[in-house]
């Protein structure tokens, strides 16, 4: 016995109280389960209101099972237009039912038959009667071409909306040629609209129909002011002529009638009646 503690001996003071220390925290270990108390079990007939309510649901659909023979008379129907009664009619349970209209009412629709098995309470023998009599009717994407109407305008009268009824020309692009127009005493002729920046040569043909000028729209102007450029603008005749009239007024003194313009070489009759229609002799 005395030779079973010498081996203890060997050990220094620090070992030996480690060592006592390590054995009272394994006894504790071993005694803890008997000293805490155990925890009560939870009060089963305590539920709270979320447990309630789907007790209570569960109790509907339990209802609604026993309440709905499996040989309920079927036909075909579309998932997606059926009532919360009509499904019950069919077999579902009223909670079912209703979480299938909240579906519906919140966007979603039916695509398949195979869908419904996708509804959380619907069960597979439930899913698998009822699919076979699904009849989902497809609704056809109609798309209706709009045709606007396109009235003719008169150039020198239109106002910014009417401008803007024609197709290619908006907001900017109206108001520019207002512009234009009010500071050029209006528009001698279509062929004009091209100095206006923004309206190309081929939004120009393409509205060519549309565009008209009234004579009694026509702004005239005085001949004796006119310069080359606007000669040519508000007649269309080239730019030599009317460089020469300019001249010849230059050199022989303003005009007093618009047939004077006969004498210019170039000049051709046929535009005397285009000059009335656009200048007048102060």
């Amino acid at each position: 016995m005395q030779k079973k503690f010498h081996a203890y001996d060997h050990f220094s003071k620090k070992e030996r109280v480690g060592i006592l220390a390590a054995c009272l925290f394994a006894l504790g270990l071993l005694l803890l389960p008997y000293l805490i108390p155990p925890k009560p079990l939870p009060d089963v007939s305590t539920m709270t209101k979320e447990g309630a309510k789907w007790k209570e649901m569960l109790n509907q659909e339990l209802v609604a099972a026993a309440t709905n023979p499996i040989n309920t008379t079927m036909y075909p129907f579309d998932p997606n237009l059926l009532d919360e009664a009509e499904w019950q009619r069919m077999g579902v349970p009223v909670a079912v039912a209703k979480r299938i209209r909240n579906y519906l009412s919140k966007g979603g629709r039916f695509r398949k038959a195979e869908d419904l098995r996708k509804i959380w309470g619907m069960s597979p023998s439930l899913a698998n009667r009822l699919i076979p009599y699904v009849s989902i009717r497809h609704r056809e994407k109609v798309f209706e071409k709009t045709i606007r109407s396109i009235y003719p305008i008169d150039i020198n009268t239109a106002d910014a909306e009417a401008w803007k009824s024609l197709p290619g020309i908006g907001h900017v692009l109206a108001e520019r040629i207002i512009k234009y127009r009010e500071k050029s005493h209006g528009f001698g002729t279509k062929e004009e609209l091209r100095s206006i920046f923004g309206l190309s040569d081929s939004l120009l043909t393409k509205l060519d129909p549309y565009l008209q000028i009234h004579e009694s729209s026509l702004q005239k102007m005085p001949l004796n002011r006119a310069s080359a450029y606007q000669l040519v603008v508000k007649t269309g005749i080239p730019m030599g002529i009317a460089k020469d009239i300019v001249r010849w007024r230059q050199e022989n003194g303003l005009f007093t009638e618009i047939e004077e313009l006969l004498a210019i070489p170039g000049f051709k009759p046929e535009w005397i009646g285009r000059f009335k229609a656009i200048f007048f002799i102060e």
